[in-house]
């Protein structure tokens, strides 16, 4: 019989060892995995150690329990190779996962000193503000994406239905802007209330917020701030020497 090494918490540490199987393949997505019962006898825990340590599997995205069917592994994690300049839609549908928009907003605003230095413009400046509720599979609403455009020269966004369209092939296909250059900051942030009430999660819940600027040669195309869950993206990046 496996038995986890008497670390504290025991929980945690079995949902490392349940995370480790998702991770090397051994229990692939779509998998069931033992019962409760069986993973007592097959480390030498206790029940509520064991479903302590699934608990926090499902929290962080690696399992799902069905009533009456039992608990298994799910993907709900957005792997983002951050070499390529990428876009939320066109992954979704590489790894597989259903995705939709809902916009919440698309309208005409006065730039902030922060967004105006993002942009390159002067404050107060004309700017189209937009924002957008992204879903991934199931429904779950994964990320908040607020944008903002120079109004001169994308004036057209606010004809653009950007619920059944996707921002950047628009942009490349119609209007030749292609963004060939992003510049991102990563940094765990507090939700606001807000944003937990469209994320549907519960207060007090920590995140990740990117915010991005775009650029189309050296000319700054959008200047974007991306909240998430704490467990929707998980980036990787390959160093060299």
């Amino acid at each position: 019989m496996s038995k986890i090494n008497d670390a504290v918490p025991l929980y945690y540490k079995l949902a490392e060892e349940i995370n480790s199987k998702i991770e090397d393949g051994i229990w692939p997505v779509g998998s069931k995995i033992p019962s409760e019962r069986e993973l007592v006898e097959k480390y030498n825990l206790s029940r509520i150690t064991v479903r302590n340590a699934i608990d926090e599997s499902v929290r962080q995205g690696k399992l799902e329990k069905f009533q009456g069917k039992g608990t298994f592994v799910v993907n709900r994690s957005i792997v983002q190779n951050l070499k390529n300049v990428y876009s939320f839609s066109e992954e979704m549908k590489k790894q597989g996962k259903v995705s939709y928009t809902k916009v919440i907003c698309c309208v005409v605003v006065d730039a902030s000193e922060t967004v105006a230095r993002n942009l390159n413009i002067e404050p107060n400046s004309a700017v189209i503000f937009l924002e957008r509720l992204r879903f991934a599979e199931k429904n779950k609403p994964v990320i908040i994406e607020k944008s903002y455009f120079p109004f001169g020269d994308y004036e057209f966004l606010l004809n653009i239905d950007l619920e059944k369209v996707s921002l950047y092939k628009t942009l490349e296909s119609e209007h030749g802007i292609t963004i060939d250059r992003a510049i991102e900051t990563f940094k765990a942030c507090e939700l606001r209330p807000s944003e937990c009430r469209l994320l549907e999660c519960v207060k007090d819940h920590y995140g990740l917020l990117i915010k991005r600027i775009s650029y189309m040669g050296s000319k700054v195309v959008s200047y974007s701030t991306i909240v998430s869950k704490n467990d929707v993206f998980e980036f990787t990046i390959e160093l060299k020497t």
